[in-house]
């Protein structure tokens, strides 16, 4: 892999979230000029899934957490959720929250300190996200 990649995003989102959320937030980040780390652009056949993850996450200025249903119910999800959380240790925003139809209690009831961030909410859009995001 190569050491000096780097990515403005990395864009953490359950599977089910791809195809209507996650990959139209990439293609209009990317659109921006933006570099966003994103599983379909960035796994090739034969990769190690972890750690082509573990390269993105760590080589991503931030990381867009996709909150839905989905994502707040899979294991997998939680793992990178924890991996951008411990990059926050040094008091270093890197996590940027995107709520695609949950409400506060759902994203309480999994994890209190992501229900007390300000996140964007997709009801008005990806380009409302992409407009916040924009960075």
């Amino acid at each position: 892999m190569d050491e000096d990649k780097r990515w403005d995003f990395f864009i953490s989102h359950a599977f089910q979230d791809a195809r209507d959320i996650a990959k139209p937030l990439s293609d209009a980040l990317n659109a921006k000029g933006l570099l966003s780390w994103y599983a379909d652009y960035s796994l090739k056949a034969g990769d190690n899934i972890r750690a082509s993850i573990e390269y993105g996450l760590a080589r991503s200025r931030f990381g867009i957490v996709i909150l839905s249903k989905q994502f707040l119910e899979m294991r997998w999800t939680q793992i990178e959720l924890n991996d951008l959380a411990t990059r926050e240790m040094n008091s270093k925003k890197v996590i940027l929250p995107v709520w695609d139809k949950v409400g506060f209690r759902d994203v309480y009831d999994c994890s209190p300190v992501l229900a007390d961030r300000v996140a964007i909410s997709t009801e008005k859009g990806l380009e409302y996200v992409v407009q916040d995001y924009g960075i």
